[in-house]
């Protein structure tokens, strides 16, 4: 029903009244662009990929924070520094983690930050009960969290294990007094950080500078990030003046679009280079891929650059192994294989496996070479055109394959059940991570059943060590395990490509992201 006296407003007047909305707050705020809207905002309860960047290190803190190396990643390991713990020590030979709370650290509602928030965070992430899968496992050395003090705490380890304080790194601190009694917390979000969600509306969430933060103040007062899910309208708002921020462009829009005049006046490239990537899982628990040579000889059989240039227009890079500079391995990275046919010819040949009969299928014994092929669903049920190139490539050299497509269900039912040769899998993790669920024996992600002494071996120096520092020189040693027995052969990296705006000062790319806090605005831009 109209309104009397109410004119009506034209869809045009609106958006340019949001517009002029939008230019006032720009000097004290940052817009970032949004590609997939969050599920929630709770840090612990399944968080997505942009639930973590929102929300992590901004609303909620974690006991010590792992910064960057000056240059960001690849200039060397990073570092840690004290966050909600301003100071921590490893006595008892490595079975226990003694830790000083900041006392003047507060929660948004005015609580103090103690020893009883941290001790319900860690016990709310070890329990299965509370299903925060993605963080549980890199606790399991954990035996008791004890509270020492109202200020300290100490936590026993079964065993040495400095992933654990990689860990303390990536884990929110929660309230004990919002969230005990529904972890949930019917959508409240009370955290300890430097900014606090003032408002979630209309796709657009708004982090406000939170006053009286125990910490240094960040320069930016506000930060609003916006969802939009039309690549295309995004990057008209950037054109527009009304974003700062567009992590990754659609392959459509680069490099063409990014580097035209409109957009390269205001914004520079951004590649925050993800720890994440794309892989060929072997079975090593069955013939034929239970076998080192048929496993060097397959990888050598996936030409990594065509798929990146070609299939992936340029927004991932060819990779070996899951170690480079700044990924879940961070170490130097070892080169990624280059098509060879001729080299895994002589590896399957070594290995027995021959065209005998000349029907253009390897045999050995009279048994003809067929791997079992998982891939996930893609359109119509066919493979993704990365994983046909690779399967194409197979086929010519001599070997049958059985794909079998499926949901994501489907698939982990038969990788866990070991029903596969061959199985085309993501990653996507921290920086600096440990890999033994990945490839040491018995690992929860190790569903090809691989097992070695070296690797086992290397992967234990690892944990042994409780600095970033120390460990980046044992990365090598594993790097060439894994290279020397190949339990899975790199695809390619994820190398989004986006923008930032010239008025954005203090970018660092690390883990994948932008540390928010470090950022500030030039007033002359």
């Amino acid at each position: 029903m109209a309104v009397a006296g109410a004119a009506p407003r034209s869809a045009a007047l609106v958006r340019q009244e949001e517009d002029l909305d939008i230019r006032a707050r720009r000097g004290h705020t940052l817009r970032i662009h949004v590609d997939a809207e969050p599920r929630s905002l709770h840090p612990l309860l399944g968080p997505s990929e942009w639930t973590r960047r929102i929300v992590i290190g901004t609303v909620f803190e974690t006991l010590v924070r792992y910064l960057p190396p000056a240059g960001g990643a690849g200039a060397g390991p990073g570092r840690y520094v004290p966050g909600l713990a301003r100071s921590w020590r490893i006595q008892g030979g490595g079975s226990e983690i003694i830790l000083e709370l900041d006392p003047e650290a507060r929660f948004h509602d005015g609580r103090s930050v103690t020893a009883v928030d941290v001790q319900f965070t860690l016990d709310t992430v070890r329990d299965p009960g509370q299903r925060v899968d993605h963080l549980r496992g890199a606790l399991a050395a954990i035996t008791a969290v004890e509270m020492v003090t109202k200020w300290s705490l100490r936590i026993r380890l079964s065993r040495p294990d400095g992933w654990v304080m990689r860990a303390l790194a990536e884990i929110p601190i929660l309230s004990w007094s919002t969230y005990h009694d529904d972890l949930a917390a019917g959508g409240r979000l009370v955290g300890s950080g430097p900014y606090r969600v003032a408002s979630q509306d209309g796709g657009v969430v708004h982090l406000q500078r939170q006053a009286d933060h125990a910490g240094p103040a960040p320069a930016i007062a506000d930060i609003e990030l916006v969802y939009e899910p039309d690549a295309a309208a995004a990057l008209m708002a950037a054109k527009r003046g009304e974003l700062d921020l567009v992590p990754a462009l659609i392959a459509e829009h680069w490099p063409e679009q990014a580097s035209a005049p409109g957009l390269a006046a205001s914004f520079v490239a951004l590649e925050l280079r993800p720890p994440s990537f794309r892989y060929l899982l072997f079975a090593a628990h069955v013939p034929p891929t239970d076998d080192a040579r048929v496993r060097k000889a397959l990888s050598l059989l996936v030409d990594r650059k065509q798929l990146a240039q070609e299939v992936d227009d340029g927004l991932t890079r060819p990779i070996a192994l899951p170690i480079w500079p700044g990924g879940p391995g961070d170490g130097p990275a070892p080169v990624a294989p280059v098509l060879d046919p001729g080299a895994a010819g002589r590896l399957f040949d070594e290995a027995g496996w021959i065209d005998a009969d000349g029907d253009g299928l390897r045999e050995r014994g009279g048994q003809k070479l067929r791997l079992e092929v998982l891939v996930l669903e893609h359109d119509g049920g066919k493979p993704h055109p990365e994983q046909q190139r690779v399967l194409d490539g197979l086929r010519r050299a001599g070997i049958g394959l059985d794909v079998r497509a499926g949901t994501k269900a489907v698939l982990e039912n038969r990788l866990r059940d070991g029903l596969f040769h061959l199985g085309f899998l993501e990653w996507t993790g921290a920086v600096d991570s440990d890999l033994t669920p990945l490839v040491g024996t018995g690992g929860v992600l190790n569903f090809g059943r691989f097992s070695s002494r070296r690797v086992d071996r290397a992967l234990a120096d690892l944990r042994a060590v409780w600095e970033p520092a120390s460990r980046a020189p044992l990365v090598g040693e594993l790097a060439a395990a894994l290279a020397d027995e190949m339990p899975l052969a790199g695809l390619v990296a994820a190398a989004p490509q986006g923008l930032v705006h010239r008025r954005v000062n203090g970018v660092v790319v690390w883990d994948g992201w932008i540390d928010l806090r470090g950022l500030s605005l030039d007033p002359t831009r």
